[in-house]
This record gives C-alpha cells, structure tokens and sequence, in this order.
C-alpha cells in the first residue's frame, strides 16, 4: 500500500474492481487512511465500451504489500466476437438462389415428354393383353381338318372372374362344348337299350304281311335309301326281323334328336323353334354362327332344368309319347304275348326318356349333328352314324366329322 499523498500504483488500479481494505494494521495502533475508489475501467467490465490493446488471452499482474498478495484476471475477447472491437459478429447473409425461367420451362417440357411416353406404353400393354384375351376365348379346340375322325375335345378351364365382379364377355360366361367321350357315352347307353329291349319283348315267328303297313315305313325307307316294300320283307323274314326292329326303334329315336323329324324329343319350348330357325345345315356362314351361339346360350340357361347331372329332370312328355305310340303301332304284331305290357311300355319310355337326354346334350352344343342311316354296298344299318357337320366354331366340316361309326346287321345281329 503506498503512503498517503503518494498516487497510487499499479497494483492499485488492478485491484480497483475489488474494494480495499480500508483498515490496515500496521502496529498495534490502528491507523484509518481514506482511499479513494476509482471508477471500474470499462475496458475490463463486459460489455467492452471501448477499444483495449490488450491481446487475446489472459493476462494476470500481481503486487503485494504487507502479507497480501492480490491477484486480477482479464479475460480477451469472447469467442464469435470482433477481433478489433470486441463486438459480436453478425452472420453472413443467406444467398438467394432461384430458378431461372428458361430452367423452368425445360423442366416441365421434361416432364411433359416422360409422362406422355409412359401413358403410351401402358397403352400398348393394355391394347395388346385384350387382344390376347379375345384370340383365346375362340381357341378352345383345334379346328377339324376332315382328314380324320377328329382331335378329341379337352376339358377347358376358364379363368374364373373376380370376386363380385361379372364379365361383359358372353363367351367367358358359356362352359366348353362337351368332349367327344361324353357324347359316345350318351350314343353307346341308347344304343345298348335298344338292343336289350328288343331280344326281351319280340318274337321271332311268322306274321302275315298284311298286319304291315307300308305307310308307317316312308320315312325309315326315305333315310335307308331303300324302299318301303324291301324294308316290309324284312320284317316280314324271321332272320332279319331282329335288325329290321332295331333299326326301326333307332330311327324313331335318334332322327327326333338330331332335328330330322318333328316334333323332336328337345322340350316342348323348344322342339318347334329349334327346328323352325335357320342355320342348322351351316349353308349360311352368318346364320350357322348365330344359330349357333343360340344354341350354346339356350343350353345353357335351361341346363339345371333338363341337363343329365340332373335328377329327375322333367321328361318331354308329349313329344316321348308320340314316339311311343308310332312304336306301338307298329311292332304290334311282333310283340311276345306273354310279355306284361306296362313293363314293355316303361322300358321303351325308358329308352325315350334317355334319347330326349342325348337331344338336349346335342342341342346345347355350338355344332350341329345328323344320324346318318344310309346302308353299305347292300348291307343295312341297324344302329346309324352320328356325324358332325358344323364345328364348334360354326364352321361346317366337310366332310362331316365322325363321333359315331355305322353298326350293319352282319356286325349286330341278333
């Protein structure tokens, strides 16, 4: 501490900030010397108001006297500010940038042109699996050639449409034509019936040709290519006479399925518009194609009431009994005497009942079929051919594709 009246020292304006002692003890008689206190330097008392030359850093001075030794810190220039003032410094502006307008207008060009080619390409996708889809649905069989019975008809699966939703396209709607199994199937049970009814319920011995009546044989000699009289002899001659009543049954029955007679066995709804409608022959590629897709529609709407799988589907009743009494009036005269007549009656309502099944089937197909009757270098059929004469795409095959061969009666007799 300097003497009174002395000015003060360094030390003294390092400790201005602190306040003095003002009692010191310098013996044992207590002296009480003023000081004065200096006002607090601004260069040392944040916030900096002036301009120091003091370095960045600490700097520490120290002085004693007597036994204390007073020690002061000034701290440099806070982190971030002015080197020269001692000021915070302000950040550097944020740049602006922006788009150009010609920039701009390549970009949406840009785009413009991207988006447009990916529209164009899901187009042509999409353009390209519908016209797969319309060539499948006409494929569903090899098309006939004529050369050869004919390929056999696959089972075709159809993709089934999603769930809640129903196609536009009839065709997907339409199961598949049958397979040429089913329809011999159908053939070959009616053929076997016919041939079992008549070992079980006719006779084999002499009748007068005048219980005949040639009237009743126009149209088997008419279908045969033979005429009436030969066809009466062999009914007549107990050698022939089996074949002859089996031809004579097979005729009833299968030209009333296939259209050739009328009424015919279909159901009575549709025994005389079936018949009455053009395009059965396929002369008309027109008309064969929409009588054709007629057929495969109404066959299929009406499937759950007469199709086989069925049971107890409702018989045909009036066109099953005309063809039953045309058969009784007939065969009268060959019929075995001791026979019950109501069991004869119910096996040939049996044989009709399954003929008017075989109608329906035929019918509910996009082709159409003809029984052929017609005999061999003089031999005659006993059971005819079923041939099919338009494909299932309405075309007509020529020729006629064969499902069914002839049986002659040196093949089937009795």
């Amino acid at each position: 501490m300097a003497a009174q009246g002395e000015p003060a020292t360094t030390s003294t304006l390092l400790n201005a900030g602190n306040p003095p002692n003002p009692i010191i003890a310098t013996s044992s008689v207590a002296t009480v010397i003023p000081v004065s206190v200096p006002t607090p330097n601004p260069c040392t008392v944040w916030p900096y108001t002036c301009s120091p030359t003091i370095p960045n850093g600490a700097v520490s001075s120290s002085a004693g006297a007597g036994n204390n030794n007073v020690s002061s810190t000034v701290t440099g220039v806070p982190s971030g500010a002015n080197s020269q003032t001692g000021l915070p410094s302000k950040p550097p502006p944020k740049s602006n940038k922006t788009v150009t307008g010609p920039a701009a207008a390549g970009i949406a060009i840009a785009c413009l042109i991207i988006g447009a080619a990916i529209a164009a390409i899901v187009f042509f996708l999409l353009a390209r699996r519908s016209k797969r889809k319309q060539a499948a649905s006409f494929q569903h069989h090899l098309p006939y050639n004529g050369n050869s019975p004919g390929p056999e008809k696959g089972a075709v699966v159809a993709a089934s449409p999603m769930s809640g939703a129903v196609s536009s396209n009839v065709d997907n709607l339409l199961p598949p034509p049958a397979e040429d199994n089913a329809i011999k199937t159908e053939v070959s049970k009616v053929r076997d019936n016919i041939k079992n009814h008549v070992r079980s319920y006719y006779h084999l011995e002499t009748v007068p040709a005048t219980q005949l009546k040639e009237s009743h044989l126009v149209g088997l000699a008419t279908a045969t290519g033979m005429s009436a009289s030969a066809l009466t002899g062999i009914f007549i001659d107990p050698s022939t006479r089996g074949d002859a009543i089996r031809l004579f049954i097979a005729w009833v029955a299968m030209s009333r399925c296939s259209g050739d007679r009328q009424p015919t066995l279909l159901p009575d709804e549709l025994s005389s518009l079936a018949t009455a409608l053009p395009g059965n022959n396929g002369a008309n590629a027109a008309q064969a194609a929409l009588f054709s897709k007629w057929k495969t529609i109404t066959g299929a709407l009406l499937n759950q009431r007469y199709g086989k799988q069925v049971q107890n589907a409702p018989v045909p009743s009036r066109s099953v009994a005309e063809a039953i009494a045309e058969l009784n009036t007939f065969l009268a005269p060959f019929v075995v005497g001791s026979v019950d007549g109501g069991q004869r009656h119910r096996n040939l309502e049996m044989i009709m009942s399954r003929s008017a099944q075989l109608a329906f089937l035929l019918f509910s197909q996009p082709g159409s079929f003809h029984f052929d009757f017609t005999g061999q270098n003089g031999a005659m059929v006993v059971f005819p051919a079923l041939l099919q004469v338009v494909g299932d795409q309405a075309e007509t095959l020529s020729p006629p594709k064969i499902l069914w061969p002839k049986e002659f009666a040196a093949e089937g007799g009795l």
